[in-house]
């Protein structure tokens, strides 16, 4: 062998993982998965239950509504049909939790074993992303599609990497199909999907003739796939819901204060956009191969105009980690690519780094990922899976509570998912989340006091009162959601001394257009339950709620 062959040889038995290591890491996603399908809720968010709540409707045969009252397109649908697919075979409501929680965890092994394929092709070590993406895709998604939007992409990518290797039709299909489909999975992932489609368009042209003609016919070849499937899919929204529009949309804001930069950027997006921009700057300079051009930086190029379009449209509901997949997955990559350069010893006869402190460099850097992974296993693991869930303290006495008054359909200012999964009771979220733009359009043109009348309203689920001073400051006089804002009066003193709050009235307003939709009077007296740092229980009817001749402009 020559000099150059057995530093090459050093290099890939200095990066490929020991034995210990890749057991440690299983281990490691053993533990986390044992906890997650255990008791799920903990590691669920409320939205989760938008997804569960409507595959278990449309498995029953209620269609797509999450209330049964109104219909919605107001999810990603690869998701939701995987999960209307669980409730099919499990229509119980704590034997289906517990298969959408299993089926997270296959969904994220498969990213995790995924995404070691791709790492030892590209000659990256494996445990840098398994760091990052374990706790992320356990502990940070909270129950929700992301799971199989990683999956997704990851298979794009590997994809991706077998037709650079062999530009031939299966390679081919095999990438556009991921491509297709992981928009399909999380539809946000257009903006990476595209800036990786266009950037093998280009490689493809680069290409020697003979060669560069074959790869491109092959990748144009596929575009009618695309039609088909996405077409399909905005066909669908156009027949069921007379809408183009993909899901609903209503997360669009107009409100100048969400637009500012990094105002609905959560700590999670702009950790992983930090790394994406350190790892690409250390390629850039240290290996700037056909994956890094053609692959990781047109992924990165989508995630930052995927940044922009959540900084100047969206509002500040986006502060939740699922929303940041791509971002995460991708400096989970990087990261490994970029530590693979960093721990590189220099070639013989250069100057750099010798073999020795190169692999004490590796070294070190394993000792610090197993205590940096168990320590956030056991903050994100195991000490989040012994929080007490609403299903288990809250939700069976609000149960009795809504059986007992005969209260059948509720709006709700927020924690609908739990309420409507957990409760027989049909919950109207008014974020108009898991509603459709005909609501919205009634709200805005009708009010809320011609919903109470139609659709026989019997409750409003609002925040815990009495108010504290951070409540106050949150919900009085404040736009909450772009869909409520309270109107409240001094109550009494707290047992410390400090003074607390009543809501008397709440002001609905429509997402789109955003509009003053009417007033519903709240008074203590029709308070029927309380659940503490849950949600509040008034009775209504048509007479507690009127419109209103002017509001103010929540906008401003």
């Amino acid at each position: 062998m020559t000099e150059i062959e057995n530093q090459a040889t050093t290099e890939d038995q200095r990066q490929r993982e020991p034995r210990w290591l890749n057991i440690f890491f299983a281990l490691l996603t053993a533990a986390y998965a044992v906890l997650f399908i255990r008791q799920p809720s903990p590691f669920f968010a409320d939205d989760s239950f938008f997804y569960l709540q409507v595959g278990r409707n449309f498995a029953l045969g209620y269609g797509s509504t999450f209330n049964r009252l109104m219909q919605t397109n107001g999810y990603h649908p690869i998701w939701m049909l995987m999960c209307a697919a669980v409730y099919r075979v499990f229509p119980d409501r704590t034997t289906g939790l517990h298969m959408i929680a299993a089926l997270i965890v296959l969904l994220n092994i498969v990213v995790l074993v995924v995404a070691g394929r791709l790492l030892r092709r590209l000659r990256a070590p494996a445990w840098v992303a398994w760091t990052i993406l374990i706790p992320f895709l356990f502990g940070l998604q909270l129950g929700t599609e992301s799971s199989l939007s990683a999956a997704m992409l990851m298979g794009t990518l590997l994809a991706l990497y077998k037709f650079f290797e062999h530009p031939d039709w299966k390679s081919g299909f095999a990438f556009n199909v991921l491509a297709a489909f992981s928009v399909l999975s999380r539809l946000d992932s257009i903006f990476v999907i595209a800036c990786i489609w266009i950037a093998v368009l280009m490689w493809c042209l680069q290409q020697q003739q003979a060669e560069g003609k074959r790869a491109l016919r092959i990748h144009l070849a596929w575009i009618p796939l695309y039609a088909v499937l996405w077409g399909a899919y905005l066909g669908s929204n156009l027949f069921w819901f007379d809408i183009l529009m993909p899901i609903s949309g209503l997360l669009k804001s107009s409100n100048g204060g969400d637009h500012a930069f990094g105002h609905n950027l959560p700590h999670t997006a702009l950790i992983s956009l930090i790394l994406c921009a350190i790892s690409i700057a250390i390629l850039w300079r240290r290996q700037r191969d056909r994956w890094f051009l053609f692959a990781e930086l047109p992924f990165f190029l989508g995630i930052l105009m995927h940044a922009a379009y959540i900084t100047l449209r969206m509002t500040g509901e986006t502060r939740w980690t699922w929303y940041y997949v791509s971002w995460a997955l991708l400096a989970a990559l990087t990261a490994s690519r970029a530590t693979a350069c960093l721990f590189r010893a220099a070639p013989a006869g250069a100057r750099g780094r010798t073999p020795a402190v190169a692999m004490t460099l590796h070294s070190v850097g394993i000792v610090l990922a197993i205590v940096f992974s168990a320590l956030l296993w056991y903050k994100m693991g195991w000490k989040h899976s012994r929080e007490q869930v609403a299903e288990e303290t809250t939700i069976p006495a609000l149960r009795q509570v809504l059986d007992d008054d005969h209260m059948y359909r509720l709006l709700a200012y927020d924690q609908p998912g739990g309420m409507a999964y957990f409760t027989d009771a049909a919950v109207v979220p008014l974020d108009g989340l898991m509603a459709d733009r005909e609501f919205q359009t009634e709200l805005a043109e009708k009010g809320i006091g011609e919903f109470i009348r139609r659709d026989n309203i019997d409750g409003f689920a609002g925040p815990t009162v009495p108010f504290d001073q951070w409540g106050k400051d949150t919900y009085c006089g404040h736009l909450f959601l772009e869909s409520t804002k309270y109107t409240c009066e001094p109550w009494m003193a707290a047992p410390d001394g400090k003074p607390q709050w009543m809501i008397t009235g709440v002001e609905v307003y429509s997402r789109i257009p955003l509009a003053p939709a009417g007033y519903i009077s709240l008074p203590p007296s029709h308070i029927v339950w309380t659940g503490k740092n849950y949600v509040t229980i008034w009775k209504v009817s048509p007479a507690d709620s009127q419109m209103k001749a002017e509001a103010s402009n929540p906008t401003r």
